[in-house]
């Protein structure tokens, strides 16, 4: 598998917020399969700010496959599920204009069940709502995905309910890993 360069570009569920380098989701990826995997990740980044410097990432690490998985934080501003769609689409096409295979990740849920958005909304709702439209649009346009909402509970996250702890960050990779091995190399 070592052909495999994995760029993920996210936000701070990919970056790794506040977790010590080595049990990040991104590391532990890398050593499970054996790969080259570049993380990145910004804390608080949006679907717009991913837009807006991938293609430099792509032209840096051109790698075979993309991992694009964000909108939490633009859901956290009240955004609009079509917008951060047509961002990732955008994404999307890039990461194919560049040669590499595109992979949106399917958002987390979020445990803290009484926080609002912004604008006053639900958040954990919305980011319900967004898991899935996301995967409809994944499906309509026939992308691969990984469901990262999916085999998670309560004990996968940090005390703020929405970024993962060391448990968590292992769950991903795993999730990542059985995508990779399943999906992609049969």
């Amino acid at each position: 598998m070592s052909a495999i360069k994995l760029l993920c570009i996210g936000d701070s569920l990919t970056y790794g917020y506040e977790t010590e380098s080595s049990k990040r989701w991104t590391n532990l990826l890398e050593k499970e399969l054996g790969i080259e995997v570049f993380n990145y990740g910004i804390n608080g980044d949006t679907t717009s700010g991913m837009l807006a410097r991938l293609m430099n990432a792509l032209n840096d690490f051109k790698p075979t496959h993309t991992l694009i998985f964000g909108g939490t934080n633009d859901l956290w501003f009240g955004l609009k599920d079509e917008f951060i769609v047509s961002n990732i689409y955008a994404m999307t096409k890039q990461a194919i204009y560049a040669n590499s295979i595109p992979i949106i990740g399917i958002p987390t849920p979020s445990f803290n069940l009484n926080e609002v958005n912004f604008i006053g909304e639900d958040y954990s709702e919305c980011i319900r709502s967004f898991q899935q439209v996301l995967i409809n649009h994944c499906k309509n346009k026939e992308n691969y995905y990984i469901d990262f909402s999916k085999n998670l509970d309560k004990d996968c996250f940090m005390n703020d309910g929405i970024h993962y702890n060391d448990k968590g960050h292992y769950e991903i990779m795993k999730m990542c890993s059985h995508f990779f091995n399943n999906q992609l190399l049969n």
